[in-house]
């Protein structure tokens, strides 16, 4: 038999928001939120497949911390592990913006019910697929 917590793996949260300075928008990143979860290794449940659902993300998150609620279009580090400051923060590239470790995919949809035990959070590789 399997053991949840031993196909956990660490998965990386951020939030991105945005910053007028002057005449710039610029986006800052929050300090990530760091979660042990497993992550899928395709996109599409059994359900999903089975009732001929193509989906639009590219693999899901299953979490059972259902204190954790993250919403739609943030950040996340699955394979990729970010650069941290100290205090807790993204260490950023020369030019500020970017981080040095930019994340890998992106939050694409909350695959959730009101009850339950289970959430699923659709996730999507940024820059397209590799």
């Amino acid at each position: 038999m399997r053991s949840p917590s031993r196909l956990k793996q660490k998965v990386w949260f951020s939030k991105i928001k945005e910053v007028i300075e002057g005449i710039d928008t610029v986006q800052r990143y929050n300090k990530p939120i760091m979660k042990r979860f497993t992550v899928s290794a395709t996109a599409g449940t059994p359900e999903e497949i089975s009732a001929g659902i193509v989906p639009t993300y590219d693999r899901y998150i299953t979490s059972y911390d259902r204190n954790f609620k993250p919403e739609e279009g943030m950040v996340v580090w699955v394979d990729k592990i970010p650069q941290i400051d100290d205090s807790g923060n993204l260490v950023m590239a020369e030019d500020g913006i970017t981080p040095v470790t930019p994340p890998d995919y992106t939050l694409k949809k909350i695959i959730d019910t009101a009850k339950g035990s289970v959430a699923r959070y659709g996730i999507k590789k940024v820059g397209g697929s590799e």
